[in-house]
C-alpha cells in the first residue's frame, strides 16, 4: 500500500507540474559576470500568483524550449528528469536562483486570467552547477560564453506522409486531418523556439502546375523540400481506425530525420483514444495533445550528437583510364610535394576532429571515409555535401595545376572523384 500510495502521489505531482500554464513569453536583457537578467510574462487564474508563475516561466523556457541570446537559443535541458522538475517548480526551489525581480506590468485581468511581466536576475551559474549536481542531462555541453559551446536549434519543416502513387492535391483538399496535424506540429515547433519552414504554405504559394497536380510524389515537390533549406524533416502520418463498437480512434506517427544523411533523429506514436465519434479533426486534435516534451528531447539531444560527431562520407577517387602518364603514388604535376601527403593534409583540416582513413588506395584508386559536419558554426547554418564537394574539387584543381582536371559527382551520402 505505500509503494502505491508513493506511485500515485508521483503520477500526480507529475500532472500538477504538467497541467501549469507557463508561457514562453522570455527576453533575453543581458548576462553580466554569473547572473542573468530577463523579461517573463506570468498567466494565472489568481491575481497574487501571476508574479510568481511569470518566474517559473522563465525558468521552464530556459530548461526545455530556449531563450533567444542564451546558450545560443538552445533549451539547457536535454532529457526531462520529473523529480527534479517537481521539487523544482512545484516546492518552490526556483526561488532559491533568484537574485531579485521587479514587476513591470499587472497584474491585469484578461477574460479569466490575470496577466504579469516582470524583469528578473538570474543567478545562472549556480542554475547551471545545481543542474550538473543533481545529474540532469543538460545541452550544456561547455562554459557558457566559450566558443563553439553549442549548436543552435536547427530549422525544421513539417511534411505530410504520402505514398508514391497519391495525388499531392490530396494533401490540401481531401485530407484534412493530415493538412491540421502538419499545421498544428508546425506551430508546436515555432512555439519551443525552433526555425520553422511551413510546408503547406509553401505548396499553396507554388506556382508551377506539376507540383500541385502531379499524381506521384513528383521531383517538383521533393525538389521545394530540398528548396526549403531545412535541416530536419518531420513526416506525419495520420490513420483512423474505426471498431465494431462504432468507436474510433486517430493514431499519429511522427518521425524526424536529418535532411542530408535521411538518418533518423526520432520517432514516436501517439494515439488519440477511441471516441464514438465522426469528427475526425478532433481525434487529431486529442492525438496531438499526446505528444510529450519526450520526443522534442530526444530530437535534439539526436541532432546535437549529429553535429557533434558529424557524419561518414565515403569518397572513392579514380584516375580516368585516358590518365596513363601519372598516379596517386607519384608527386604533384610540378613535383613541388607527393600527391598522397598532400591531400592527407588537406583531409586534416577539413574532417570532423581530424577523423579520416585513406589506408584503403593504391596507385589507381583511393578509398577514403570522412567524417564531416553537418554545422557550420561560424556561419550558424548546415554544412551541406554539396559544399565539401565543392571545396575538395576547388583544392585538387589548384593542386592538379591544370594538367589534369577532378570530376566530383555527389552518389547519396558519398563522392565520386575522377581524375581526367
Amino acid at each position: 500500500m505505500k509503494h502505491c500510495f508513493m506511485f500515485l502521489l508521483g503520477i500526480f505531482l507529475s500532472a500538477t507540474l504538467c497541467g501549469q500554464n507557463y508561457s514562453s513569453e522570455v527576453v533575453f536583457l543581458q548576462q553580466q559576470g554569473n547572473t542573468l537578467t530577463v523579461r517573463a510574462l506570468g498567466i494565472s487564474e489568481k491575481k497574487k500568483e501571476a508574479a510568481n508563475m511569470a518566474l517559473k516561466s522563465a525558468f521552464y523556457t530556459l530548461f526545455y524550449t530556449g531563450v533567444d541570446g542564451v546558450n545560443k537559443g538552445n533549451p539547457m535541458i536535454s532529457t526531462a528528469k520529473p523529480d527534479y522538475d517537481r521539487r523544482f517548480f512545484d516546492e518552490n526551489r526556483y526561488s532559491v536562483f533568484v537574485k531579485d525581480y521587479t514587476i513591470t506590468e499587472g497584474p491585469e485581468k484578461q477574460g479569466k486570467q490575470y496577466r504579469c511581466t516582470v524583469e528578473m536576475t538570474i543567478l545562472f551559474d549556480a542554475l547551471q552547477k545545481d543542474l550538473n549536481r543533481n545529474k540532469v542531462q543538460t545541452n550544456l555541453g561547455m562554459a557558457v560564453g566559450t566558443p563553439n559551446s553549442q549548436v543552435s536549434l536547427p530549422t525544421v519543416t513539417v511534411v505530410p506522409y504520402t505514398r508514391e502513387d497519391e495525388d499531392i492535391r490530396a494533401i490540401l483538399d481531401h485530407n484534412q486531418m493530415l493538412s491540421y496535424a502538419v499545421s498544428k506540429m508546425t506551430s508546436e515547433f515555432s512555439s519551443r523556439g525552433y526555425k520553422t519552414k511551413d510546408f503547406l504554405a509553401q505548396l499553396k504559394r507554388a506556382k508551377r502546375n506539376d507540383v500541385l497536380t502531379a499524381g506521384t510524389q513528383s521531383d517538383a515537390v521533393t525538389k521545394m523540400i530540398q528548396n526549403m533549406g531545412a535541416d530536419i524533416i518531420v513526416t506525419a502520418k495520420v490513420m483512423t481506425t474505426t471498431d465494431t463498437r462504432r468507436q474510433s480512434e486517430v493514431s499519429l506517427e511522427l518521425t524526424a530525420t536529418e535532411f542530408q544523411t535521411a538518418g533518423n533523429l526520432a520517432s514516436a506514436t501517439f494515439q488519440s483514444g477511441k471516441y464514438v465519434t465522426t469528427d475526425t479533426i478532433k481525434l487529431t486534435d486529442y492525438a496531438l495533445k499526446k505528444v510529450k516534451d519526450e520526443f522534442f528531447t530526444k530530437l535534439q539531444a539526436s541532432f546535437n550528437d549529429i553535429v557533434k560527431n558529424g557524419r561518414e562520407m565515403a569518397i572513392q577517387m579514380v584516375l580516368a583510364k585516358s590518365i596513363t602518364d601519372w598516379d596517386f603514388d607519384q608527386p604533384l604535376p610540378d613535383g613541388s610535394a607527393s600527391f598522397k601527403t598532400v591531400l592527407e593534409d588537406w583531409l586534416q583540416v577539413h574532417a570532423l576532429n581530424g577523423v579520416y582513413d585513406m589506408s584503403r588506395s593504391n596507385d589507381k584508386v583511393i578509398d577514403m571515409s570522412v567524417q564531416v559536419p553537418i554545422w557550420d558554426e561560424a556561419q550558424g547554418r548546415a554544412y551541406t555535401i554539396s559544399r565539401f564537394s565543392t571545396e575538395l574539387k576547388s583544392f585538387l584543381d589548384e593542386k592538379l595545376g591544370g594538367e589534369y582536371v577532378a570530376s566530383v559527382v555527389t552518389m547519396g551520402q558519398g563522392l565520386t572523384v575522377t581524375i581526367k
